[in-house]
């Protein structure tokens, strides 16, 4: 693991110091928290925007393909397929 040297705005700080508190870690814990919750939110917009693949976000994240589907699932993040992709997918596995 890194170490890294920030400049963390009050803001952020107030939000780490509360993520703390409630969750009775360590203030590096809570940081770590809040970054990959970060990184996870930042990946399902991307894969909601039809930047990403389903299996592309779940290889950023070091998840399975099912774990990820439960975490866009979890954030209310909706699928980047519309019903015609879905129609012609099931068109061609029809053939």
């Amino acid at each position: 693991m890194k170490t890294k040297s920030i400049r963390i705005p009050d803001d952020i700080q107030r939000a780490v110091t509360k993520v703390e508190k409630e969750e009775k870690v360590e203030e590096a814990t809570a940081i770590r928290k809040l970054i990959k919750i970060g990184y996870e939110t930042y990946v399902a917009d991307r894969y909601r925007d039809g930047k990403l693949s389903l299996a592309e976000a779940s290889r950023r994240l070091g998840i399975t393909q099912s774990e990820m589907i439960d975490l866009l699932l979890e954030r209310g993040t909706k699928g980047n397929l519309d019903a015609g992709d879905v129609l012609a997918a099931l068109e061609a596995f029809a053939k």
